[in-house]
């Protein structure tokens, strides 16, 4: 009887152990194509008129990892009687208002031209997902000797090339006992990279993995969570910050 009872205690531990999960390692890649990332570093024409007033404008700009915009703008300005020339500098950032990648940018520059003085002005660019543009609402304000006169003009222009959300998260995972660690790339559909230093946990019993993302380099200052279950790593749950947006899953 003794001898049967051990038996069934050693069926029972070998029953056990088998249903822990395996801990994973290896290459895992996740594609997303439903929770965008707008990165709107690039190079910008934005042509427009107003009450007889044109104004065409290029921006130089670059989105940082933390959302932080800067960049230049130069800018001709004609009212059919004076003629402008604007150079300033850019500061902003991008988030995320009722859905849609909004950028909110300020100017300050000088003018010369018919008349010289200083600039200041700002802008909304919103994201157009469904045509891949940018819609842009600029106001800026003149002032030199004698008087200002403040512009106004709504405009558009298309996202760089190859910009249209999607993105990809390449991870290598190695792991010691339920302790996991690894590198990860995510890579922007313009090519751009952010990489990242893994670190996470890992339960056999459930095949639950919980991974946090510590951005480097270029990436420093944002951060992903990751939980994924069994040793293939499916993803079941996502949350971080790059960009200044915030992709969930």
């Amino acid at each position: 009887m003794k001898s049967l009872k051990r038996f069934l205690v050693f069926l029972i531990a070998l029953g056990a152990i088998s249903a822990r999960a395996q801990v994973p390692s290896g290459a895992f890649t996740y594609v997303f194509t439903n929770e965008p990332l707008w990165d709107v570093t690039g190079t910008y024409s934005l042509n427009g008129s107003s009450n007889g007033v044109t104004d065409n404008a290029t921006f130089v700009i670059t989105n940082s990892a933390k959302g932080a915009i800067t960049g230049t703008q130069t800018e001709t300005i004609n009212d059919g009687s004076i003629t402008i020339n604007v150079h300033s500098t850019v500061t902003g950032k991008i988030s995320v208002k009722a859905g849609a990648a909004v950028a909110s940018l300020k100017s300050s520059g000088t003018f010369s031209g018919s008349l010289t003085g200083t600039a200041k002005g700002k802008s909304t660019e919103s994201i157009v997902e469904s045509n891949l543009t940018i819609l842009a609402t600029v106001s800026e304000t003149l002032s030199a000797h004698g008087g200002s006169r403040k512009f106004t003009a709504t405009t558009s222009a298309s996202l760089p090339g190859g910009m249209d959300g999607d993105w990809q998260l390449d991870t290598t995972i190695t792991n010691a006992v339920d302790k996991l660690s690894g590198t990860g790339t995510l890579t922007l559909s313009n090519g751009r990279e952010f990489t990242y230093a893994i670190t996470g946990t890992f339960k056999p019993m459930t095949g639950v993995a919980k991974l946090k993302l510590a951005g480097a380099g270029a990436a420093l200052g944002t951060s992903f969570q990751l939980t994924t279950e069994g040793t293939n790593m499916d993803l079941t749950a996502l949350k971080g910050k790059i960009l200044g947006q915030k992709p969930t899953f």
